[in-house]
C-alpha cells in the first residue's frame, strides 16, 4: 500500500475511530487500528469486540493495500508532525510501515489485516433516516441517569422503544429517570432495545468532531437488529452490540397523581440547588426543599457547614417538605430547556416529577426522595 494524505485529514480520521480501541484487553491486535483502501478512499477501522467504528478520508492513492498500526504510538507520532503537510504512507510485504512528513521520517511494524477481527458491513436496505441534532438531543437528556454499576447491566445503557411512528428513550440507575419521546421514527419501524452509553457517548463526541450542531438538518441512517445497533453519519459508521436482557417497567415509576405541585424559574431553582450542595455532606448528602404559600425554604447541612436561601414559586398549597439528593436535581433541572419547571409530588417518600412547564416539551425526569 502506498497513499499520500493530509496530515489533518489522517488525525482527524485517527481520533474519530480511538474511542473503540480496547483499553484492557488480552488481545493485542485490539489495541491496533485497520487501515486499508477501499472504493478510491482510505478506510480506518477499530473496534473492542463490543463496539466498533468505521471512517472514510480522502487521499491519493499509488498503491491498494492493508495493514493494522499500533493506534497510540502512531497517534503519538502524527501528533509531533507540522500542520498543514502531507504524510506519505507506504507499508511493505513484510508489514513494516514508511511515513514521511516534511524532513521527517517514521518506521514502525504493523500486523496483517487478517489477524484482525472482520466488522459487519452496514446493511443500507434495512436502514432509515433520523435527523442526527433530534437524536443527539434526545440521548443527551436520558443519558446521564444511566447506571455504571456493571452488576445491573440492563441499567448501563438508554432504552430505546419504537412503535407507531414514536421513539422513545429511557434511562434509570434506579433512583431516578429520565424520558424522552420524539414522533420521528417510519410508522412500518418497530423496536425495543438497550443500547449501551459508550456507543451513545461516541455518537455524541461524533456530532461534536463533525460539527453538526443545532439548525444542522444532517440525517444519520440507522439499524437496528436483534443484537446490534449501527449508525452511519457522513463518510463514519458506528456500530455497536446491544445490552441483553429485559429493562426494568419504568412506566410504573412515572408519577400519575400530582397532589403537590409548585413552578419555579429553572434557571433559579438549579442555582439554588447548586448553592446548597456546596453544603450538604459530600457524597450521599440531601438538600431539603420546604413549601410554604408562594415560597420554597431550600436548606443543607453538614458537620461543619450550613445553608439556607428562599425562593419565590408558584405554590398555593399546604406547607410540604422533601428532601434529595441535590446532584439528581442538578442533572434534570440542567436538561430543561424552558424558563420554568413543574414539579410535582405525592409525598416526601414517593417519586418526585420535574419536567418542563405545560406544553413546552416531551421530556420528564423523576427523583426518588431521600430520607429528611
Amino acid at each position: 500500500m502506498k497513499i499520500t494524505i493530509g496530515k489533518e485529514e489522517l488525525a482527524q480520521g485517527v481520533q474519530t475511530i480511538q474511542s473503540a480501541l480496547s483499553s484492557r484487553t488480552t488481545l493485542p491486535i485490539l489495541l491496533n487500528f485497520l487501515i486499508e483502501t477501499e472504493g478510491g478512499k482510505v478506510k480506518v477501522v477499530s473496534t473492542d469486540l463490543e463496539m466498533g467504528v468505521k471512517h472514510f478520508l480522502k487521499a491519493d492513492i499509488e498503491s491498494d493495500g492493508s495493514i493494522t498500526i499500533p493506534a497510540k504510538k502512531f497517534a503519538d507520532i502524527l501528533h509531533s508532525l507540522p500542520d498543514a503537510e502531507e504524510v506519505e504512507m507506504a507499508v511493505d510485504a513484510g508489514g513494516k510501515v514508511s511515513l514521511k512528513c516534511g524532513r521527517s521520517r517514521f518506521g514502525m511494524v504493523g500486523a496483517l489485516k487478517s489477524e484482525y477481527p472482520v466488522l459487519p458491513d452496514f446493511n443500507k436496505a434495512a436502514a432509515f433516516e433520523l435527523p442526527a441534532v433530534l437524536i443527539g438531543e434526545m440521548i443527551k437528556k436520558t443519558i446521564f441517569a444511566a447506571s455504571s454499576d456493571e452488576t445491573r447491566h440492563v441499567l448501563n445503557g438508554v432504552f430505546w422503544s419504537a412503535k407507531k411512528g414514536t421513539l422513545e428513550m429511557v434511562s434509570t440507575d434506579g433512583r431516578r429517570l429520565a424520558v424522552m419521546a420524539k414522533k420521528i421514527i417510519p410508522n412500518d419501524k418497530e423496536f425495543s432495545v438497550i443500547v449501551p452509553t459508550k456507543v451513545l457517548t461516541e455518537f455524541l463526541r461524533l456530532l461534536g468532531v463533525l460539527g453538526i450542531e443545532e439548525g444542522s438538518e444532517e440525517k444519520i441512517l440507522l439499524a437496528v437488529t436483534e443484537n446490534q445497533i449501527t449508525f452511519q453519519l457522513k463518510g463514519t459508521t458506528l456500530l455497536s452490540r446491544l445490552v441483553g436482557g429485559s429493562f426494568p417497567n419504568y412506566e410504573q415509576v412515572i408519577p400519575t397523581k400530582k397532589e403537590v405541585i409548585f413552578m419555579a424559574p429553572t434557571k433559579d431553582l438549579l442555582a439554588v440547588t447548586k448553592r446548597a450542595s456546596l453544603c450538604a455532606v459530600d457524597r450521599g448528602g440531601s438538600v431539603k426543599y420546604a413549601l410554604k404559600k408562594g415560597l420554597l425554604h431550600v436548606t443543607a447541612s453538614s458537620q461543619s457547614n450550613e445553608f439556607a436561601e428562599d425562593l419565590a414559586v408558584e405554590y398555593p398549597g399546604a406547607d410540604f417538605s422533601v428532601a434529595f439528593n441535590p446532584q439528581f436535581v442538578v442533572d434534570a433541572l440542567k436538561h430543561i430547556d424552558t424558563d420554568k419547571t413543574v414539579v410535582a409530588m405525592t409525598s416526601p417518600i414517593n417519586p418526585a416529577l420535574f419536567e418542563p412547564e405545560a406544553g413546552e416539551g416531551d421530556y420528564r425526569f423523576v427523583v426518588m426522595p431521600m430520607r429528611q
